[in-house]
């Protein structure tokens, strides 16, 4: 089995400079986990809903009006996501992709193929 037959194909990607309270919207309406970080056609990095929700959190335990006016407004993915993060080639085997996220610690890869993006898992 394949990474290319499992898949998510042509995945929603953001770049880097968009807001975070857009990239939680995007998130959100589209039920997604994670969100490849695309420049170009550069992987720039990866944004997950647990990056999302520590963000928030921590605003929230601040209870500070500027921090969140920060948050709302001025935050930008490029200043949360996992940058570099791990990949797994859409030829790679479901096998490598399964022991690489538990070596790792990792639930969701994006999918290269060469460089390119094609894909999340």
């Amino acid at each position: 089995m394949m990474v290319r037959n499992w898949m998510q194909a042509n995945p929603v990607t953001i770049p880097s400079d968009t807001l975070v309270s857009e990239a939680k919207r995007v998130l959100t309406e589209s039920n997604l986990h994670a969100l490849p970080v695309v420049d170009g056609t550069r992987l720039r990095g990866l944004v997950t809903r647990a990056n999302l929700l520590r963000t928030g959190h921590f605003v929230l335990r601040t209870q500070n009006q500027d921090e969140f006016n920060f948050f709302a407004t001025r935050l930008k993915v490029k200043d949360i996501m996992v940058r570099n993060p791990a990949t797994v080639q859409a030829g790679d085997t479901m096998e490598h992709c399964l022991l690489k996220g538990r070596e790792l610690g990792v639930a969701q890869f994006p999918v290269l193929d060469g460089e390119r993006v094609v894909g999340v898992i």
